[in-house]
């Protein structure tokens, strides 16, 4: 047991391959050590080698009947590597020997809405709530605010108050908060439904370690390494196998749309919201040339675009796409553009845009998880903006062919014609499939999910005009709040 109760701190401080060392030790002393099999099966969902992770982790399921977190994290490997049809069975399976754990019932019900069965994730998520009041009882009622009918949506807001009195922790609060605004926007309660989104995103604020404005020296640095030496070196004289495309801007301007319409297409797969450059190229670049990010950019080598080419492509692999065009759909991407086309030369860049004052409220309407402060306030994501319209501008200068344009109102407003330009821009031809993306069951897991499980409608244009005179107040206050230059 010492051995064992080691390998686990091993691996809570990440400490990986020590931890897998004792853990096989342990194994090879008993081979049905459920809770050893169990960490081998974490170590591999650490180091993304999905099918070592499968087989470690059934072995785990079989050794601790009686554990629903080796079930848990079974369903996420067979996900992992695109077997949404085992991991349904796997959920499905955690719930008939759990009825009474609120978080079975969260997992399946999170996985029905990822893949489109609206009814039956609305029927799991009320079940769940049946269930010992917990932590996820606050995210599966947020959830039910978006996707019951009204009918339920008073009582959704009384169980809502309920938890207020029982949550002591903070985060929670925020999902309760951002909850209660969503029931009573659908109810057209919006006076009531704008302090309850100002309640939760004044909580999450107070829970931001910096501002958006300490990050200019950020952005004024990466307009300066990623200047006319940087642009004017030749590029690497290679052609990838596929085509890298890139949707890049700010969160909340249809990306999710536009992919779910591109990847109806023959030819085209997704790697979703992939993170492989800043979680795994950058640090590379970091590392072999001493500085940090952008400054790690000034020596770019053919050997290290190579190696992060490989870095790119091993990624690609693990999420099983094929296809002849890769999409990878992060909006903060934009800050990498200037090295996505160093790794990439031919790469598609798809920039999209929205309206301001109906962007800004999306954000500020929606639970973003990370405690950044442009997903919280207004006025800090008016500086995010402005950043990135500067940074998109600063590379459209340079590689203007590269880069396409497409604003999310064009794309509702014209859709065949602008689908159209876009698939021309990746090289391929109309296929109308494309215009039923909301009849697919591939998963998505962004804020967006039951929202393109649905034809397209002019909603999200307007949504934000009830609470024009609290928005544009908002945003009045914080320039009067400016301090003098």
């Amino acid at each position: 047991m010492l051995l064992l109760n080691r390998a686990n701190e091993l691996l809570e401080q990440g400490k990986l391959r020590e931890a897998e060392f004792m853990y096989k030790t342990v194994l090879k002393e008993n081979n049905k050590l459920g809770p050893a099999l169990f960490g081998l099966g974490r170590i591999c969902m650490r180091l993304e080698d999905y099918d070592s992770a499968i087989y470690y982790l059934k072995r785990a399921c079989e050794n601790l009947p009686k554990m629903l977190d080796p079930l848990f994290a079974l369903a996420d490997a067979f996900m992992a590597v695109g077997s949404s049809v085992d991991a349904k069975t796997v959920l499905e399976y955690t719930l008939s020997v759990a009825r009474h754990n609120a978080q079975a019932h969260y997992q399946l019900g999170q996985f029905y809405l990822d893949h489109g069965f609206i009814e039956n994730a609305e029927k799991t998520f009320e079940a769940g709530l049946t269930c010992p009041t917990s932590a996820v009882s606050a995210f599966m009622l947020h959830e039910l605010a978006q996707i019951s009918p009204e009918s339920k949506l008073e009582g959704h807001i009384e169980r809502l108050h309920e938890l207020l009195t029982e949550y002591d922790n903070k985060r929670l609060k925020i999902v309760v908060y951002y909850a209660l605004a969503k029931c009573n926007h659908r109810l057209k309660d919006h006076n009531q439904a704008f302090d309850y989104f100002k309640l939760a995103n004044d909580l999450q604020l107070s829970l931001c370690e910096f501002k958006t404005e300490h990050m200019t020296p950020f952005f004024n640095d990466l307009k300066t390494q990623c200047s006319d030496e940087f642009f004017d070196q030749p590029n690497d004289k290679v052609k990838a196998t596929f085509t890298p495309v890139f949707i890049v801007g700010l969160p909340r301007t249809g990306s999710t749309l536009l992919e779910q319409m591109l990847v109806q297409h023959s030819n085209i797969g997704t790697m979703g919201e992939s993170t492989v450059i800043s979680d795994k190229i950058v640090p590379y670049l970091q590392i072999r040339n001493e500085a940090p990010f952008p400054k790690c950019l000034h020596t770019l080598t053919t050997s290290m675009l190579d190696h992060c080419r490989s870095l790119y492509v091993d990624e690609i692999k693990k999420h099983r796409v094929g296809e002849e065009v890769v999409i990878n759909k992060l909006p903060a991407n934009f800050q990498n553009v200037g090295l996505i086309q160093k790794i990439f030369p031919d790469a598609r860049i798809i920039h999209l845009t929205r309206s301001f004052n109906a962007n800004a409220w999306s954000v500020f309407s929606n639970h973003f998880a990370e405690n950044e402060p442009y997903f919280c306030s207004l006025s800090e994501y008016k500086q995010y903006a402005d950043f990135q319209e500067d940074i998109m501008a600063h590379f459209k200068h340079y590689l203007s062919r590269n880069i396409y344009t497409l604003s999310y109102e064009d794309l509702l407003d014209e859709t065949p014609k602008q689908l159209n330009r876009v698939l021309n821009f990746l090289y391929q031809k109309f296929e109308p499939e494309c215009l039923e993306f909301y009849k697919s069951k591939r998963p998505v897991s962004t804020l967006s999910k039951a929202q393109v499980r649905r034809p397209l409608d002019q909603s999200p244009r307007s949504n934000w005009q009830v609470y024009e005179k609290q928005i544009l107040a908002m945003l009045d206050d914080s320039q009067t709040n400016q301090p003098n230059p």
